[in-house]
């Protein structure tokens, strides 16, 4: 097989959407073994160490409701997974109790890519675990897909790829990740921001050097920021112009490295990856 792709399944009401990204995905690496994970949150892992212990009912209740819910994943995986199936695409499914951070680290580092949906605005559960242990932990390039809400661009992903370009380690990272579905790319977009006062951009090396032909859209990031600027807000206001840019390109799946300041202070304060995953209405495949 030509790679690995971990396929994380959370919400019933967006497992589609992950599930055909993960076979857009494989198309685009000429085939793929696509392991498809559920995780049963642990009844103890869903209070707090100072609330009381659980009783048995309460434990009793909460795993019905995750068997429910895995329940309901496996039915949109079932009805997904004969349609998806090809020559060179391998599917498995498994659903298994754990801690989701622990779990996506042990299963993401044996995967080429790992595909989940974005986390819901309101959700502060093993929705955001696994998408911190994906990014941060698995050392592995992540493909984020957008939430019900968004008009997802038609399948294949790929065709029309934007690259949010800064000339630092985490954005070549993601670059070279995607590589492999570049060369299938009809077009490739490279969005760099251009703060005034500061010499022009031009088209990364990286691309030239690995034959990816590119055209290249400068975005102005405005004048330098001062010592009491407001990251969350500079950042929103850039991360909207980049989302509109790859939106007027017609892309259908936007690169960019993830987290590019202190990660805990862009998840606090805010920043581009925050915008991306709370705002962003196309696949974005990050890493950090």
């Amino acid at each position: 097989m030509p790679g690995v792709i971990l396929a994380l399944v959370a919400r019933p009401d967006v497992a589609p959407r992950t599930l055909a990204a993960c076979r857009g995905l494989a198309g685009l690496m000429g085939g793929a073994r696509i392991n498809v994970l559920a995780i049963r949150q642990p009844p103890d892992s869903t209070i707090l160490p100072t609330e009381e212990i659980l009783t048995r009912h309460q434990t009793q209740e909460i795993r019905g409701r995750e068997e429910a819910r895995v329940a309901a994943l496996r039915a949109a995986f079932d009805a997904w997974v004969e349609t998806a199936r090809g020559p060179a695409i391998a599917i498995e499914w498994t659903d298994i109790e754990g801690m989701a951070d622990s779990l996506v680290t042990e299963w993401g580092w044996r995967a080429d890519f790992i595909v989940l949906n974005r986390p819901a605005r309101a959700d502060r559960g093993s929705d955001r675990l696994e998408m911190q242990a994906a990014l941060f932990d698995t050392d592995r390039p992540v493909l984020v897909v957008p939430g019900r809400h968004a008009v997802l661009p038609p399948l294949p992903i790929g065709e029309c790829v934007a690259i949010a370009w800064r000339d630092d380690k985490r954005t070549v990272r993601a670059v070279l990740a995607a590589l492999r579905l570049l060369s299938h790319a009809r077009e490739v977009h490279v969005l760099a921001g251009l703060r005034e006062g500061t010499p022009e951009p031009g088209l990364p090396a990286i691309l030239a050097e690995h034959g990816i032909q590119a055209k290249l859209h400068v975005l102005p990031l405005g004048p330098p920021l001062g010592p009491e600027a407001h990251l969350n807000k500079a950042a929103g206001a850039f991360g909207e112009t980049l989302l509109a840019a790859a939106h007027q390109v017609g892309a259908d799946m936007l690169v960019m490295g993830a987290y590019t300041h202190n990660r805990w202070r862009e998840m606090v304060l805010g920043g581009v990856t925050q915008y991306m995953l709370s705002r962003a209405d196309l696949p974005v495949l990050m890493r950090h």
